[in-house]
């Protein structure tokens, strides 16, 4: 049987991907800060956890392996932010906010990237925000950004090893996320006909994972206009002012 490691499990999209990934025959393995959480979770998918803080365990990828051997796929879930103004944002929370959503993960990849074997796959939870900055997020937008084209050249380097690396690209979800990110609760009143639904990404995850895709885009009209943004800025910026406004 497979083993998935799960970071940021606890709640949101990783306890989806928990039960998406159960589902699919895998044996799960959770990482989180929530003990209490994490074992609810846990017992509901036959499976295994381990209570940490992904920016403070050095040794995690190693934990794992001692702990409960080998696996087979490796999500770096464990994400963050503060909406606000750059101007108006404490140093604390910007570096926490690399910390969590782009040194943690970088780190995590490297390490599992030295120990799993021909056929692994890491996957990094990235964001459209990477793709496509709005004001408030600029530091969020920044880490997610980083760890997108980090993915993206370690994805060329473990090829030759037959190690894929693929990036999930998501919209705003319906989690806990936004309890934090968006104190004030409109940006997620603006933007709840939209959200994602955890599960129904998080299924989607699987199956990319299954059929080795490089990466996945959620909703796939956000993906569109990353792209026109990519070639027209300027143009996509006037367009979009309205909904740039939203937090």
């Amino acid at each position: 049987m497979k083993r998935v490691v799960i970071t940021g499990a606890s709640s949101g999209l990783g306890a989806a991907l928990a039960h998406s990934f159960y589902e699919q025959g895998y044996n799960v393995l959770l990482i989180g800060r929530n003990e209490d959480r994490l074992k609810t979770i846990a017992t509901t998918c036959e499976g295994d956890w381990v209570c940490a803080d992904v920016t403070k365990s050095e040794a995690l990828v190693n934990e794992v392996i001692e702990r409960f051997g080998k696996f087979d796929v490796w999500v770096n879930n464990a994400g963050m932010a503060e909406f606000d103004f750059v101007t108006d944002q404490s140093t604390d929370v910007m570096e926490e906010t690399m910390r969590v959503n782009a040194v943690a993960p970088m780190l995590l990849s490297r390490d599992a990237a030295n120990v799993i074997e021909r056929g692994g796959v890491i996957v990094n939870i990235c964001s459209q925000a990477g793709k496509v900055p709005t004001p408030k997020s600029a530091v969020y937008a920044g880490s997610k950004a980083a760890l997108l084209q980090f993915s993206n050249a370690l994805r060329l380097e473990l090829k030759p090893r037959g190690i894929h690396v693929m990036t999930v690209n998501p919209g705003p979800i319906a989690t806990p996320f936004f309890d934090r990110a968006d104190k004030s609760g409109t940006y997620a009143d603006s933007v709840q006909g939209i959200m994602l639904d955890p599960k129904r990404l998080a299924d989607a995850i699987v199956k990319g994972v299954r059929k080795r895709k490089r990466e996945i885009n959620a909703p796939w009209w956000m993906n569109v206009g990353a792209n026109v943004y990519a070639i027209c800025p300027n143009m996509f910026e006037m367009l979009a002012k309205r909904g740039f406004e939203k937090k």
